[in-house]
């Protein structure tokens, strides 16, 4: 059982992408690599000269396969080693139904992947 003291308390599974997301801090952009995620939130690689602090807030958009552009807020959870841990903030129904089925999408088969993307894309 997970305590407080754990380094480890994720209570969703995480899925592993491999896509940028922009982080919108102020008046700058970011591109940050995405190394998984959640539909309870992400975490990234900060790009060379740029980390966030722990309790930061921003924009972040992501752009799936030039399908789907996804537009949410996060907040920073976790900085270590130019990896940030992220939590995703409240967001509307569309994009959080999106969220949810590009996770499901990554958790299949390459082939079978292809061809949900590309109805997904059908469907904007």
């Amino acid at each position: 059982m997970p305590t407080s003291q754990d380094p480890e308390r994720r209570q969703s599974r995480r899925s592993r992408f491999t896509s940028i997301m922009r982080i919108r801090e102020g008046e700058h952009m970011h591109d940050c690599k995405i190394i998984d995620l959640s539909l309870r939130g992400f975490r990234a690689r900060c790009p060379s000269g740029w980390q966030p602090e722990s309790g930061a807030h921003f924009a972040v958009e992501w752009r799936v396969a030039d399908i789907i552009k996804l537009e949410l807020q996060a907040d920073v959870i976790r900085v270590k080693n130019g990896v940030i841990g992220c939590q995703w903030q409240a967001h509307d129904a569309e994009s959080a139904a999106y969220l949810q089925r590009l996770i499901e999408i990554s958790r299949l088969r390459k082939n079978m992947r292809e061809r949900k993307l590309e109805a997904l894309k059908a469907e904007k």
